[in-house]
C-alpha cells in the first residue's frame, strides 16, 4: 500500500510534535500539530488521525494553561473519529477543561457522563485531583 505525500507530511509533522513535546517544548509541539491539522483535507473529522490531533492539541494547551485553546480543541474532538467506540474520553477531556477553567457545574456534568460511559475507568492514570473532585458529590 502506497502512502501519499500528504500522509507522509502529516505523519512527519506529528512525529516532530511528539519530539518537541518530549523535550518540553510545548509551544513548538502545538505548532507542529496545528500545521498537521491544517494539512488534513476537509472534512477533517473523518481523517483517521483527526481525533488524536484534537486530543493532543487540547491536552497540550491544558498543560500550558491556555484554557481557551484547550476548550476549542475539546469541542472539536466531538466531530472527530465518530467511528471510535465511545467510552467517555471526549467527555472526560471536556470535564478536565471545564474544571481547569473553574466551570465546576460543567465539569461535574462531563465527569458524570464520562464516568457512566467508561464505568469508572476514565479516572485511571489521570491526575488525582479530578477523581477527588468527582467524589465530592
Amino acid at each position: 500500500m502506497k502512502i501519499s505525500n500528504l500522509e507522509q507530511r502529516i505523519s512527519s509533522l506529528f512525529d516532530k510534535s511528539n519530539e518537541e513535546f518530549d523535550l518540553g517544548n510545548y509551544e513548538d509541539s502545538i505548532n507542529y500539530l496545528l500545521e498537521a491539522w491544517n494539512a488534513i483535507p476537509e472534512p477533517k473529522g473523518i481523517y483517521k488521525d483527526s481525533y488524536h490531533f484534537a486530543l493532543y492539541l487540547s491536552e497540550t494547551n491544558l498543560l500550558i494553561n491556555n484554557f481557551i485553546e484547550a476548550k476549542k480543541w475539546a469541542d472539536v474532538i466531538y466531530s472527530c473519529g465518530l467511528d471510535r467506540i465511545d467510552s467517555g474520553e471526549r467527555e472526560f477531556l471536556s470535564g478536565k477543561v471545564a474544571y481547569e477553567m473553574g466551570d465546576i457545574s460543567a465539569a461535574r456534568s462531563y465527569f458524570d457522563l464520562a464516568n457512566e460511559k467508561s464505568e469508572g475507568r476514565c479516572f485511571i492514570n489521570e491526575d488525582k485531583k479530578y477523581v477527588e473532585f468527582f467524589k465530592q458529590k
